[in-house]
């Protein structure tokens, strides 16, 4: 509790707080846009009524910027995954600032508007990095609470198996539309991620959880 008490003072979150919790779930994608399969993921999203939140690198936005601005306009949220996927804790503070307002700036003359949201590369942080992240404008920095590690696995089953067995109200699940640009660690597609996709978002619906953006799920509203 403690612990959780002190992330949340750096704008660290995994998941909704209990006090929000409707039958919400957020879903998230890192290291996108990616020509090969973000268009799928929007298809599908798109086909249930359901929206995402997009964790975008700004090293893969170069000659996707039409991705980017579907998003935008089909009403999903366009969040900050640092330029180069690399290690911030490695990098002295102004270059993280750097990484972030370059990525945060690509988003804004593609798709308009500020991003408000950020996740680190591999999803790991300290409050150093947390509030270098708020100075720059990132209100939240956020994890996820539910992790099927869909980078490295290639079977599409296990992966919408991993989801729909973890997911509780105000759960953030973690999910990947493209390669990093170092392509030696993980699977060599995403396709996997594309087909689990297909299984869990009518899954979740069947179990009647609304698919919303982290914004929203994040955001207070009286019942």
């Amino acid at each position: 509790m403690i612990a959780a008490l002190r992330a949340a003072r750096h704008g660290i979150v995994y998941a909704a707080p209990r006090r929000f919790h409707r039958r919400e779930i957020a879903i998230t994608f890192d290291d996108g846009p990616s020509a090969h399969w973000t268009p799928a993921i929007l298809d599908l999203l798109a086909a249930h009524a359901a929206h995402a939140t997009f964790f975008v690198l700004g090293a893969a936005v170069d000659g996707n910027e039409a991705i980017l601005t579907r998003t935008l306009a089909e009403g999903h949220e366009l969040a900050n995954h640092a330029f180069s996927h690399t290690d911030l804790a490695t990098l002295s503070d102004g270059d993280v600032r750097a990484e972030l307002r370059r990525t945060s700036a690509l988003i804004a003359a593609t798709a308009g508007g500020q991003p408000r949201h950020f996740r680190p590369p591999f999803a790991d942080t300290d409050f150093r990095i947390a509030d270098l992240a708020r100075s720059v404008g990132l209100k939240r920095t956020v994890l996820r609470s539910v992790d099927p590690a869909d980078w490295r696995e290639p079977d599409a089953r296990k992966i919408a198996e991993r989801v729909l067995a973890r997911v509780r109200r105000g759960s953030i699940v973690c999910l990947h539309d493209a390669l990093p640009p170092d392509r030696s660690i993980g699977t060599p597609s995403r396709q996997p991620t594309v087909d689990a996709l297909a299984q869990i978002v009518p899954g979740l619906r069947a179990r009647g959880f609304q698919l919303v953006t982290v914004e929203r799920l994040l955001t207070w509203r009286p019942r």
